[in-house]
Formats: C-alpha cells, structure tokens, sequence
C-alpha cells in the first residue's frame, strides 16, 4: 500500500501536521518529512500565477488600445518566476507522480485561497503528467493536535469543496480580466508619467475616501448659538443640554437667554429599570481590526500580521472569518476551551448553549475568532501578539462567565421652561462580563429626586461652529468594505440587544467588498501606488493621483462604484452556491469590459500631475520596466533617500547597497541590461572598500565580481 501525500500552505502548518501524526524524519535536501503512512510538504503560499497578457502574446508587451480588450482563450498558469517557489513545484510534482504516492490530501488554510493554491499545482501536475490519483481536502480551523488527527481520519474527497474551489477561480479570473484590461486601458487614456493600477476592490475604496475629503472642502461651517445652564448637586456640577436652546442667531439666543433668567430646572420624571447588559460578540477578523484600531492604533494589517501569527503558533483559531458566531456543532470544542480556562484559573465561566453565541445561519464558512484550547499564561507571549490574545481571550471569557451583567439605569428628565432634556446615568448591581471588557460609557448621576427644582449656577450663551465631515480612517474602510451600504462617518454604539439576522443575510449573499483575507493588503496596496496617503493616527486622505485617478473613471465611465463592485461580490457567491457557473460570470465580465474599451470618448489625458503621496511626500519617477511584471519601475523619494519599487507588484531596489548611494542612472543600466559596469565604493563587512558590477538574477540584486 503506498502512501499518503499531505500538501500544506505554510511551514507552521506542515510541521504541526507532523507533530501531531508522529514518528517523521527529515528530508533536509528536498524539505519534506515522512513516516511509514504520510509524506508531508508545504508550498509557501502561491506558487503559480495566471499568464500575464504578455505571456499569450510577445506582442502584447507594448500596451496600444489596439490590443485591448483581450480575454484569454483558455486560461494558463505558470510557475512564479522566485528559484524557491520553482524548487517547491519541482518537489510537489515529484512528490505526485512518486509511485510510492497513492493519495494526495489538500492541507491549504481553511478558505478559498487555501482551497485554490494546492488544487492549482495538483491539477497542473496531473495535466502535464497525464495521470489521476484522488485527492482529497482536510479543512484546519487551529493548529491544535486532536483538531489535525481528527481531520485526517475524516478527510473528505476534493469533489465536496469543489464549489470553493469553482470560486475561487471565479474571482481570480474576473480580477484579471477587469485589473488587467482596465489598467492598461485607463492608463493609456490618462497619458500621465505613472500607471493607474485600476481593479473591482481598488476603484470603491478609493471613490469613498475621495467622497469624503470632497465633502471636507466643499464644507461651510456654521455658526450657531446655545444657552447652557449649569445646576448643582451634591456639589457635583452637571451641565445639561437643551436642544430646544439652540439657534441660528445670536439675537435670538440673547432673547432667549433672557426669558429664562427668572426661570427655575424641574426634574419632572425620574425613570428606574435594573437592564442585564449583554458582552460584544465574538470577533470577525473585521470586527477585530476595528476594535484594534481603535483601542490600541493598530492598522487592519498588524492585526491581521499578528492574529496569524497566534493562528499558527496554536493559540487562536483561524482569523480570516467574516463571522461573529460559532456552530453549533463546537459546542464540545467550547466546553474544551472552557475547561482548559478553567484550569488556567478562569473559574468563573461555563458553557452557555444560546444562539446569540452557536448560531449556524449566521455562518458563511468559519466561525468567529476564539481562543484554542492550547491557553497561554502570556508570559509566553510579548507585545502585539501579548495584545491581541488578550482581547481575544477576554472577549470570549466575557461571553461565557457565569454571573450576569446587572446594571440600574435612572433616566432623569429636566424642564427648563418649555424645554425638556434628559441625562442617563448607570449604576453596576453586579460586574457580569465588565470583568473582562468593561465597554461601559454611561455615567454615575447624583441622586435626583422628582419635584425637585434648581436655580442654575451659571446660564452661559455659548457660541459653536458646525463641524466639517471627519476623515475615514482604516477602520472605518474596513467597515466599509464590510457592510457598504452603512454609514460609518460617525461612530455609532453597538446595540447588542438588536437583531442583526438581517446583516448576516446581506453577508451570505456577497453583499460585502473584497474579502477578510485581503482587505488589509488591498488598504496598503492604495496606499503604496499613491491613491491615498496615512497619517500617524490611520486617518486617510486622497492623493492628487488619486483625485486625478477617480475623476478619469468618471468621464471613461468606467462604473466599478461599490453598488457594481457588490454586485460582482454577489456572482461569486452564487458561483460558490452552484447557481451559476464560473463561465457565465466570466462571460458578463467581458461584455461590460468590452463596452467599456470601445465606446467613444473624449480625451481624458492628464497633464501636471504630482503622482506623490502627500504622507511621505514621495515622487515617483519612472525609470524602467519591472523584471518580474513588465510594469514601471519608479524613483521614489522616501523619509530616508531614493529607493526603486515596481508600481504593480513587490520587486524592489535599495537606495542603497553596502554603503554605497545606488543612483538612478545604476538602476536603469541593471534594469535594462540585466548588469551594470564596474562600480567603486562599496564597503564590506570588515570596512573595506572594494569594486564589482551589480547583476540582476531574477529579483535579486548579486555582486559580480
């Protein structure tokens, strides 16, 4: 009986596959591990890519309108061009058509990427090799070891996630066919000195921080005016506010300042209620980049860097989920958890079998972030990994303690004339699960009584300007891109005693921007090609590029607005249901990009535009063509000196090498030439200076002696 070939995506993943089936060696020249059943390998992420345009055609280097639209016959993958990525395809196709391998399991991350980047190098392999051997899918959820060896024994056949998969291919075919045509198309109408990077997730995001500063500087404050009386009690001044006492003039406000000055403040009701206050629910990664945001400054990708981190050191279960809600079948895995707490010294919590935690129709495909039954002291932890499992852990706790929160709310209702206020003031019965995250903002109030009258302290007439719309910030994007047709300008309260049955349906319907697992790479991405730029607290603010980059869509009337970008979102996940097919969507996409590259124009070309991010106050110059994409390589004046990226994709070039200034014309000689001349003034390790030429081997930057 041969063996049983398991392909993971990551390092951490293989070799906490191996921990928990045992009895392994290493194959220390080909990395992989093998027992008397299993061999076990993993890919480092993806290691293929669809053929860039290029790649179909040499022609289609040059970027002409004439060229575009142009839609693959049939789609091709490669291998990336990185020697390790190569290595790792080498060693899977080996390793697939060994005849020692009878079986191959699918160990992706739990989710469609996962799900994509294994099936790809699989299929490509069985393709080129013309053989068939079945496969099979094992869905992680956290590297805990009873979670692996529990998959393994129930692994089922690829067929049943072949709905994902078709996905998966859904979405990575439309984001070439619109990312690809469109960028090229809208770059050589715009005619400027940079590349607008156009795409479905880009073109929303960017339009909703464009709407907002527009807003910003289009705004004309206000003045308004208010009376503001001041009572006290117990010695405790309370201000209160009238909305009555608010007016456009200060004549009026002056006249009503003085109609009052004989006026006494009645409490005139005084309402009572002992309320039991619900915790947060369990985090989505969207609700854990928000809450990180804004309690501790995190941008959504620390948080997403750091989750995955404890994902993978066995600590929290998998981050990427857009849900709140656990199964109900993980009633058991929860009763683990909590027992594990339990032991850890957190004996004030137990199972709580209610639907506002085990909910299955609220779940799309992973449940919310947890706790994993392997808890941490946190001494073991440091920094933001310290940080986040501690919200994490804490939420969780707050949703499971045992004693309820028990508050008295006193409603206290003022009269002023004819004008009526309120103040709301709570008092903690019992802590419930304020232990552990204290979210409370109501404020303690005096002791009130009905009947009781008051001669203000103070009635001041205060003069107030009306406030310009706030900048978005990264939170607030990552809402966005969560729930788009909600306004998030202002931070509203959470009101867990709602029922956001009707959020979660919109949810499961696609209606959302992009996905949890790369959102917070499509915000730095923005970022990084100069749409928008960051200040020091996550507010963001349009560029000049991308003003200029959102006013060309305009007049190419190029409608990839949110309403159509969800309206895409909601074609995938009927392709993932099996309502449509991947073909049908495909076939939309082509029409409307077809539409759009043939319609008559005028011209839209840009003239002076200053392609910098006002942040860091960068320049981007091009000079030359990017070895790994064929996109523009740029001059980029950062905090530090000039430095080289490619405006599409990672490939970079340091400003400066061994202790010598890299100048721009160095870099277009190596771009060009693959090579430069012989360079003086490099300084080695020892301090000493010495001479070589640069070469360029793939993205690597050597020394050639």
């Amino acid at each position: 009986m041969g063996k049983i070939l398991i392909i993971a995506e990551k390092n951490s993943m293989a070799r906490d596959i191996v921990s928990a089936i045992g009895g392994c060696t290493y194959n220390k020249k080909e990395s992989y591990y093998e027992n008397n059943k299993y061999i076990v390998m993993s890919l480092l992420g993806h290691v293929m890519t669809l053929y860039d345009m290029e790649d179909y055609d040499e022609k289609l280097k040059v970027w002409d309108l004439d060229y575009l639209p142009f839609f693959p016959e049939k789609w091709k993958l490669k291998v990336k061009k990185e020697a390790y990525l190569k290595q790792k395809y080498n060693l899977a196709q080996k390793l697939i058509i060994s005849k020692d391998v009878d079986e191959i399991i699918n160990a992706g991350d739990p989710d469609t990427e996962g799900e994509v980047l294994v099936n790809e190098v699989i299929y490509s392999v069985f393709e080129g090799k013309h053989i068939q051997k079945p496969v099979k899918r094992i869905w992680i959820k956290d590297h805990v070891a009873r979670t692996i060896m529990q998959e393994l024994k129930y692994a089922r056949d690829i067929k049943n996630t072949n709905n994902i998969y078709q996905e998966g291919l859904a979405r990575s075919h439309i984001d070439w066919l619109y990312g690809i045509n469109l960028t090229r198309y809208v770059t050589i109408m715009a005619n400027a000195n940079t590349t607008f990077n156009t795409g479905r997730v880009i073109i929303p995001a960017v339009r909703y921080v464009y709407d907002r500063d527009l807003a910003i500087e289009n705004f004309k404050p206000q003045k308004y005016y208010v009376v503001v009386p001041t009572i006290t009690k117990d010695n405790k001044d309370v201000k209160l506010n009238f909305n009555d006492l608010k007016f456009d003039t200060k004549e009026e406000a002056e006249n009503s300042l003085k109609n009052l000055q004989n006026e006494k403040i009645k409490v005139i009701k005084i309402e009572k209620q002992e309320k039991k206050k619900e915790p947060k629910k369990l985090f989505s990664l969207s609700t854990l980049q928000v809450y990180m945001s804004k309690k501790f400054k995190y941008s959504p990708d620390d948080t997403l860097n750091t989750v995955q981190k404890l994902y993978e050191a066995g600590y929290l279960t998998y981050p990427r989920t857009n849900s709140e809600y656990m199964t109900e079948a993980e009633i058991s895995k929860a009763e683990s958890i909590i027992k594990a707490l339990n032991n850890k010294g957190f004996t004030d919590v137990e199972i709580k079998k209610t639907k506002k935690i085990f909910d299955d129709s609220k779940i799309d495909s992973h449940s919310a972030i947890t706790p994993t039954e392997k808890i941490t002291d946190l001494i073991n932890l440091s920094g933001k990994e310290k940080e986040l499992y501690e919200v994490v852990r804490n939420r969780f706790l707050a949703n499971f303690i045992k004693e309820d929160c028990k508050l008295d709310v006193t409603k206290i209702t003022f009269e002023f004339g004819n004008s009526k206020c309120n103040l709301t003031g709570t008092i903690i019965k019992q802590l419930g699960y304020l232990k552990y995250e204290n979210d409370l903002s109501e404020k303690d109030l005096p002791p009130f009584q009905e009947g009781e009258m008051f001669i203000p302290k103070h009635l001041s007439l205060e003069e107030k300007v009306t406030t310009p719309p706030s900048k978005v910030t990264e939170a607030e994007l990552i809402q966005f891109f969560n729930k788009p047709f909600k306004n998030f300008e202002k931070e509203e309260t959470e009101d867990e005693d709602s029922d956001d049955t009707e959020d979660y349906k919109k949810l499961l319907k696609g209606i959302e921007i992009g996905t949890e697992a790369t959102r917070a790479s499509t915000i730095k991405k923005i970022i990084d090609i100069y749409y928008m730029s960051k200040d020091k607290n996550g507010k963001l603010s349009i560029t000049d590029k991308g003003r200029a980059f959102i006013e060309i869509l305009q007049k190419l009337n190029i409608n990839l607005w949110k309403e159509k970008t969800v309206e895409l979102s909601q074609k995938l996940k009927e392709v993932h249901n099996s309502k449509i097919t991947v073909d049908e969507v495909e076939k939309e996409a082509k029409y409307e990009i077809k539409n759009i590259i043939n319609q008559k124009v005028e011209n839209v070309a840009v003239s002076n535009l200053s392609v910098s991010n006002s942040s860091n106050k960068n320049t981007n110059k091009e000079i030359g063509i990017c070895p790994l994409c064929g996109k523009s390589v740029n001059a980029i004046k950062g905090k530090y000196g000039t430095f080289y990226k490619c405006s599409n994709c990672d490939f970079k070039i340091s400003g400066k090498i061994s202790g010598k200034t890299i100048t721009q014309s160095v870099v277009k000689e190596l771009l060009k030439n693959g090579e430069t001349k012989k360079i003086d003034g490099f300084i080695s390790k020892n301090g000493k200076k010495f001479a070589c030429k640069l070469s360029l081997n793939k993205n690597k930057i050597e020394f050639k002696f």
